[in-house]
């Protein structure tokens, strides 16, 4: 079984709406935990930008894995695949969200604590998303 390049498309648009609301929230958060003035213009931003950024490093994610059977089990996935792939995952997309929220912002603290909370919120929301999929037939070639 392989996955379409319209189903890895469409999981990267998916993954991206959540992504991007938690990228958000977290952002504000730590933000305005940090400033004396409430701002949501560099959290907007910064998720913003994820939009672009992500999706692509996402897709190409899916594409890479999409080499590789490991966990594969005749119409479905295991768990491990699951959370191995959370797990690549995870390092690309924290070095992106890193990188972004530092050139944003300008500040270390910031972009380094947005990052870290991300791997903790991110690397669950994201098994959920892969087990959703998971229960979906829709784009698989077997």
């Amino acid at each position: 079984m392989i996955a379409t390049k319209k189903r890895s498309f469409i999981k990267a648009i998916s993954w991206r709406v959540i992504g991007s609301i938690d990228t958000f929230i977290l952002s504000l958060i730590i933000i305005n935990f940090s400033s004396e003035n409430y701002t949501y213009d560099l959290a907007f931003y910064i998720a913003t930008l994820e939009v672009i950024t992500k999706t692509i490093i996402y897709y190409l994610h899916e594409r890479l894995w999409n080499r590789f059977n490991i966990g594969r089990i005749k119409e479905k996935v295991n768990r491990i695949r699951s959370l191995v792939k959370a797990f690549t995952w995870r390092i690309a997309a924290s070095l992106d969200t890193f990188l972004i929220s530092y050139l944003i912002t300008g500040r270390f603290d910031w972009a380094t604590s947005i990052a870290f909370f991300e791997i903790i919120t991110k690397a669950v929301l994201y098994y959920f998303h892969e087990r959703g999929w998971n229960k979906i037939n829709w784009g698989r070639v077997y």
